[in-house]
């Protein structure tokens, strides 16, 4: 405020006649200012005011540009589902039947793992809902089950028989119309979504029992549902707790972020401890709570939330953790689960239960102590709680019982081949499996292992011996169960794709192509009643020689018809009928129905050397099963996004393999090896239902088998290689006939017979020549013959002694333009007649190994070189000394010697004048 002073020339007037003098101004002062009022006057001057105004306008451009930063990604990750909650990998729909033997309680068991909750329980709207009526059973689908804007699976009314242990009918819930049979919707078989291994089942938050709601805000951010994004107080806790030295305060161990911050920096940020980091949380919670509602919020922090880890997945989400830690839906858990699980949030590896049951325990109790001091509960509701004992459910084989890890693995690996672009985590992947018949797989082969560790004891540690089993549709090619291993926690090695050799199981390609002579008689047609001795016999080929065994080194020294040879797996006889019709032309057919093609041929292919996966396997075995028609393997059914619009829809491919009539003669071979031949010990055990497969021994045990609608391959062997010392009758057949009689019980449908084809006939023969049965004939029996290739028709066999073979040159075959295996010296004119198998008149030779008739590895039998002592290579014409020596098969050199590793040699012009030393 100005100063007002009088003027200059201003005289104050004089009042007269008063006794007190008038007063006289001598100065004007100004009053004395405050001290806030100084301060104020000091920041509103100029050279304050406007570097602070510069100061504010930028830190409002700054928080401007941040909001809109953080804004944009937030709302790009919530512009799309954070989580899809129908987001896995599904089985296939149970089906369901009238007349089905199937208990009310078991078919509410499948509900729930399904994902269906009881009508009237707390849980989210979308989710499937079953209501039990005494022996009716009312089911409404879920919301999420919609495909391409139609819901595939009806609501309906399933009313059961008396004692509930059968299904009497089942009707449309709506319209009251009688359904003979009806589909379930799937089961969610694994959450695992991208390469981090992370295990997910998504919630909402009306699926989180109050008690979990509770124990969480206690632990984690306890004004949760009152703050704005940034809990204060949490955060002056935390900085209390830097200096706080004792271990043991209230203080020690407690975060200053909150639940919002937590759900931020897991999302968006990365965990770095820096200041920038924090800031940036903060701001970005504020923002994030201006977005979504806190039960919004809650929501996704319980689904993303890391709880631990179990068989190399990552337990993520509260609705993953109560299936990992208790098998229970999260709606169904109980107080001392709730504040368990809230418990695993602090640190979820230290409180592992299954490493340290009482470290979890006690994280428990202090949860439910808070729980207690908040008033969340009663005191008395918490020390019920504290007593009782942490029931876990068993980890072991549980994820391999209900998760079918090696098949979702599988799975996820062909899924890149059909959709590109799209997340996994945010998908619904349909497939083939049948959990059903998965768990059968599984309890088959733990059974036989545990049998099979007592006899190989001595010899491994037990759980060393593994196994794997694929099933398939040999018309869809749908595979309906896969076990990779004993243990996946242990190993994730997926063996159903792993090479082995498959010994006898490869036998039928053999037989196969044998049969095929009647539509390409080269040399001759042979027929199952066609004749060979079964004796000892040296093969050569290419200048070497090969020396088969049979089991054992038996011999019947007898004629056996071809039919007989598969059907006692003679290893001889077999690798003879091989040699007649080429070893090529076997391969090339086996290439033709998936198996895997070798570059070059050997007599030892014919007993199943070429390796080839399971997979391979139950896939060539189809064309056996669908009357020639090979199909490929499918594990996906349907592929969608979370709202069900398809994405992909593959089928399998198919290729003609064989003729019908092959097919059906190869079926009729099999079936008599599973009643009368190697596989018979399958009726030992009483299995009674038609089918047809093959045994296989090689350092493995095998047996392929199937019914007109199901092929089942099953492994036992060494993950190392080592020799298993059993045949596949006695080591792999139990798993098989276990799982099949299962399938086959709980799918009738897919028993029965083949239907004959119109060409094949039946006709007696004579065991003894193949030829036909006379009236007098003792021993003979009917046999299926293609049409025209009976003996004594026209077009029968053409007689042994005039039939000219194809060239004998196997050991240098090589793919010709159409990828068929052929000998290299076809080309040469003219080709030589291959030479005729030797047969042997010892009964035994030291130098062969022997295995059983249903046995072929790389050591069985043994080989003849010619060898260039030199340089220990297989001699060419230009070695100048040649020493003939014996090698077990696998053990021979591969190389071929060469003018390159002689200075002086000079090739002979006439091979006989050669040197040949001669091994002792």
């Amino acid at each position: 405020m100005a100063i007002r002073r009088p003027p200059d020339d201003y005289i104050p007037r004089i009042i007269r006649g008063g006794r007190i003098p008038p007063p006289r101004v001598v100065r004007y002062d100004e009053p004395r200012r405050g001290f806030f009022a100084r301060l104020l006057r000091f920041f509103l001057t100029p050279y304050i005011v406007i570097p602070a105004l510069f100061f504010t306008v930028l830190c409002v451009g700054v928080l401007v540009y941040y909001w809109l930063i953080f804004s944009a990604r937030i709302d790009n990750l919530l512009k799309g589902e954070v989580f899809t909650r129908s987001a896995g990998i599904y089985a296939a729909p149970k089906q369901i039947r009238a007349g089905q033997a199937i208990s009310e309680e078991e078919l509410i068991a499948y509900l729930k793992r399904s994902g269906y909750v009881e009508r009237g329980q707390q849980a989210e709207n979308s989710r499937g809902r079953y209501t039990a009526n005494g022996a009716s059973l009312e089911i409404d689908p879920s919301a999420d089950a919609v495909v391409d804007n139609a819901q595939p699976f009806e609501a309906l009314r399933v009313q059961f028989a008396r004692g509930e242990k059968s299904i009497a009918s089942i009707a449309d819930k709506n319209n009251g119309a009688r359904l003979d049979k009806a589909q379930l919707e799937p089961e969610l078989i694994s959450s695992v979504t991208g390469r981090e291994r992370a295990k997910r089942r998504v919630i909402g938050y009306d699926d989180l029992p109050k008690d979990l709601v509770n124990a969480i805000t206690v632990t984690e951010d306890r004004s949760f549902f009152e703050h704005h994004g940034v809990n204060i107080r949490g955060i002056i806790r935390a900085f209390l707790r830097r200096y706080d030295t004792d271990p043991n305060s209230p203080l020690a161990h407690q975060g200053g972020s909150s639940i919002t911050q937590q759900l931020v920096k897991n999302l968006l940020l990365s965990p770095e401890p820096t200041l920038r980091r924090k800031v940036a949380e903060a701001y970005m919670s504020i923002i994030l709570e201006t977005r979504l509602s806190k039960q919004e919020i809650f929501a996704l922090y319980c689904n993303q939330a890391y709880l631990g880890q179990q068989s190399g997945f990552s337990i993520n989400g509260f609705g993953e953790a109560s299936s990992a830690y208790f098998n229970k839906d999260v709606t169904n858990l109980t107080l001392p689960d709730a504040a368990f699980l809230a418990g695993l949030i602090r640190s979820p590896n230290r409180y592992n239960p299954f490493h340290d049951l009482e470290t979890a325990r006690s994280r428990r109790n202090q949860v439910l102590e808070s729980m207690a001091e908040t008033g969340t509960i009663t005191e008395d509701q918490a020390k019920q709680a504290e007593a009782d004992q942490l029931k876990l459910a068993p980890a072991k084989g549980r994820i391999d019982i209900s998760d079918a890890p090696y098949f979702a693995d599988y799975v996820q690996n062909q899924l890149g081949d059909l959709v590109t672009g799209q997340g996994a985590d945010h998908l619904r992947i349909y497939t083939s499996i049948d959990m059903d018949l998965q768990r059968a797989a599984y309890a088959a082969v733990t059974k036989q292992l545990a049998a099979l560790d007592k006899i190989e004891a001595k010899r491994v540690p037990e759980g060393t011996l593994q196994a794997s089993l694929i099933a398939m549709n040999p018309h869809t090619g749908e595979i309906v169960a896969m076990v990779g291993g004993r243990d996946y926690s242990k190993s994730q090695l997926n063996r159903v794709e792993a090479l082995r050799q498959p010994g006898s199981a490869f036998k039928p390609f053999v037989y196969a192509t044998a049969l095929n002579t009647a539509y390409d008689p080269v040399p001759r047609v042979i027929t199952p009643a066609t004749v060979f001795k079964d004796e000892p016999k040296t093969f050569t080929y290419d200048n070497q020689e090969y020396s088969p065994g049979n089991m054992g080194d038996k011999y019947s020294m007898q004629p056996v018809t071809l039919r007989d040879a598969m059907v006692h797996s003679l290893n001889v006889v077999t690798v003879e009928v091989a040699m007649e019709v080429t070893v090529g032309r076997v391969m090339n057919l086996a290439a033709k129905a998936g198996l895997p093609r070798v570059p070059h041929a050997y007599p030892a292919m014919a007993l199943g050397t070429a390796e080839a996966t399971p997979l391979q396997i139950a896939s060539a075995y189809t064309a056996f099963a669908a009357n020639g028609m090979r199909t490929t393997p499918v594990a996906i059914d349907r592929v969608t996004t979370g709202n069900g619009t398809t994405l992909a829809q593959p089928t399998a491919q198919k290729n003609e393999v064989l003729r019908p009539e092959i097919a059906y003669v190869m079926t009729s071979f099999m079936k008599d090896v599973v009643n009368r031949g190697t596989g018979a010990p399958i009726r030992a055990r009483g299995f009674k239902f038609n089918v047809a497969g093959k045994t296989g021994t090689s350092r493995d045990g095998w047996f392929a088998g199937y019914t007109p609608n199901l092929v089942c391959v099953v492994w036992v062997g060494f993950d190392d290689g080592s020799q298993l010392g059993l045949t596949g009758a006695a080591s792999a057949l139990p798993i098989w006939a276990d799982f099949m009689n299962a399938a086959l019980t709980n799918h009738p449908e897919w028993t029965g017979d083949w239907q004959q084809p119109e060409g094949i006939q039946q006709a007696d023969i004579d065991l003894a020549t193949g030829q036909l049965a006379k009236a007098d004939t003792t021993n003979k029996r009917a046999e299926l013959f293609i049409n025209g290739t009976s003996p004594g028709s026209d077009s029968g066999e053409t007689p042994t002694d005039t039939a000219q073979e194809p060239p004998t040159q196997i050991d240098g075959q090589e793919n010709n333009n159409n990828g068929e295996t052929e000998p290299a010296g076809m080309a040469e004119p003219p080709p030589e007649p291959r030479p005729k198998p030797t047969p042997r008149s010892e009964a035994k030779t030291k130098s062969r190994d022997l295995y059983d008739g249903d046995s072929s590895s790389k050591l069985q039998g043994t080989i003849t070189l010619d060898i260039d002592p030199t340089t220990g290579l297989i001699a060419v014409d230009s070695c100048p000394v040649i020493r003939t020596k014996t090698f077990l098969i696998g053990q021979e050199p591969k190389k071929y010697c060469g003018p390159e590793y002689h200075k002086k040699a000079q090739p002979s012009p006439v091979a006989a004048t050669r040197q040949r030393i001669s091994n002792p």
